[in-house]
């Protein structure tokens, strides 16, 4: 890192990359039976508050090496928790007649060996059944990106301690709604108090976007396309993998509650469970139909999928994300030489995006990887 002068001697000039992925998406240590938390199994729908419990390995990792002074940061997050998307809500809508359904046919059929289906089938109806529209950020979302700034806030002011200003601290975000929304509840978190809006002292901030059809730094998932065209070939193979879970998964049911449950209706069930935990943290409901063991296959299903659309399984999915890293790599190199000359500094870029730009982007940095390590670039 290049060298600045403080006091008596030189003070490393240390650019960070802050990199928020919430999703259990690789091998984390093991938990006992008692300590089990379907909420830390939910894979991309997995919320903030239980990605932050869960520990990745015994190594304590220090952001700020000794003899460093941080100059600058480049943050990329995910949105916050959002509403399940229009497609989701009709599923579940309709799975709710399909619940009622089977466990009328289990009551039927009930033996000694069987247990009787939970008895909030009878009359629950889908939380989400009245909203027309899905996929906006939450409350809690809202709240996830807030208290994130205030983290950052207290544990680096060295970047936060300066008045707002766009192009000191500017701000990213894709053009859909829940990112974009992210990042203004990001930037009530970090600049309150730098102005004279209300109680809170809050501030007008800029939040800049790209079209969908040309951000190729934060959707490059969908301006690629070669990555759309080898990502529609790869589906129904790994569909294909999935499926062996599913049915294991499907005649254990079957088995305790003499359900007659299909592929469809565990993956609609497994959907209900993730939506339930992660957005309502209700867990004895839907989630409870599983076993852990039954709770971990389901989201090793959801895993392959993400390893091999999204991750490590394909050389294309990461590579994309390139012009991302190439800018990353840019304004951290130009922030610090402005430090050096003592001109003006970026501070922070943030940024705003989605799951399908994290995770490629995880395995451009080889962040997670196991084995030798090695792979294409």
């Amino acid at each position: 890192m290049m060298g600045r002068g403080g006091g008596s001697g030189m003070v490393k000039a240390l650019g960070l990359l802050g990199f928020m992925l919430v999703a259990s998406l690789w091998t984390v240590g093991a938990e006992s039976a008692d300590e089990f938390d379907v909420r830390q199994h939910l894979s991309t729908t997995t919320s903030y508050a239980a990605g932050n419990s869960i520990r990745y390995g015994d190594e304590t990792v220090e952001s700020t090496p000794e003899g460093c002074v941080p100059v600058h940061i480049n943050l990329v997050a995910r949105h916050g928790s959002r509403r399940p998307t229009k497609k989701r809500i009709a599923e579940l809508e309709k799975f709710a007649e399909r619940l009622r359904v089977l466990a009328k046919g289990a009551a039927e059929a009930q033996n000694e060996s069987t247990i009787s289906p939970p008895a909030w089938i009878s009359d629950w109806k889908s939380p989400w059944s009245d909203k027309q529209i899905g996929g906006e950020l939450l409350p809690k979302g809202e709240e996830e990106h807030y208290d994130l700034a205030q983290r950052y806030k207290i544990k680096y002011p060295e970047i936060f301690s300066e008045e707002y200003h766009p192009d000191v601290y500017p701000i990213i975000a894709t053009q859909v709604g829940r990112s974009a929304a992210s990042s203004v509840a990001f930037g009530m978190g970090m600049f309150a108090g730098q102005g004279t809006l209300g109680p809170a002292k809050q501030r007008a901030f800029s939040v800049i976007t790209d079209s969908k059809g040309h951000d190729i730094h934060l959707r490059f998932h969908d301006t690629c396309i070669a990555y759309k065209e080898s990502k529609k070939l790869r589906k129904p193979k790994v569909a294909g993998w999935q499926k062996h879970v599913y049915d294991t998964v499907a005649e254990r049911v079957k088995g305790r509650y003499g359900m007659a449950v299909t592929i469809d209706d565990v993956t609609s069930l497994w959907l209900l469970c993730k939506n339930e935990a992660s957005l309502l943290d209700v867990v004895d409901q839907a989630c409870d139909f599983f076993t852990p063991e039954e709770v971990e296959l389901l989201e090793w299903a959801d895993d392959l999928e993400m390893h091999y659309l999204k991750g490590y399984g394909e050389s294309l999915n990461y590579r994309m994300g390139v012009p991302l890293l190439g800018d990353v790599v840019d304004t951290m190199d130009r922030a610090m030489a402005a430090d050096q000359s003592h001109k003006v500094v970026e501070k922070a870029r943030l940024r705003f995006a989605h799951a399908e730009t994290i995770i490629p982007f995880s395995c451009l940095l080889g962040l997670f990887l196991e084995g030798n390590g090695k792979y294409l670039l």
